[in-house]
């Protein structure tokens, strides 16, 4: 399609449906994942990789179960996101406690 046509059309679009252009986003974006399945959970393997959600949330937006989209990872060969402390700490409160 045709650049200019695009433009005019969203020239059109935007003031008569949405309240402004990041309105129109956001629903692109959701009309896109959500007649495209694969590209959801890939957006979602994405933002999980870059820590930008959490193991849950991912899940969420893939559209799958935590346990899910940890064997999808798996699979993907993709080493998931641990959180937790680090052991220099757990070492020092082990030594805190024990002497």
């Amino acid at each position: 399609m045709e650049s200019y046509i695009v433009k005019e059309g969203l020239d059109v679009l935007i003031p008569k449906y949405f309240k402004g252009k990041k309105e129109f986003m956001e629903e692109a974006f959701r009309t896109i994942l959500r007649s495209n399945p694969g590209l959801k959970v890939n957006v979602a393997i994405d933002l999980y990789i870059k820590e930008k959600l959490s193991l849950a949330k991912a899940a969420e937006l893939a559209g799958v179960t935590t346990i899910e989209f940890k064997d999808i990872l798996i699979e993907r060969g993709i080493k998931r996101v641990i959180e937790g402390e680090k052991i220099e700490d757990i070492d020092q409160k082990i030594e805190e406690v024990f002497g």
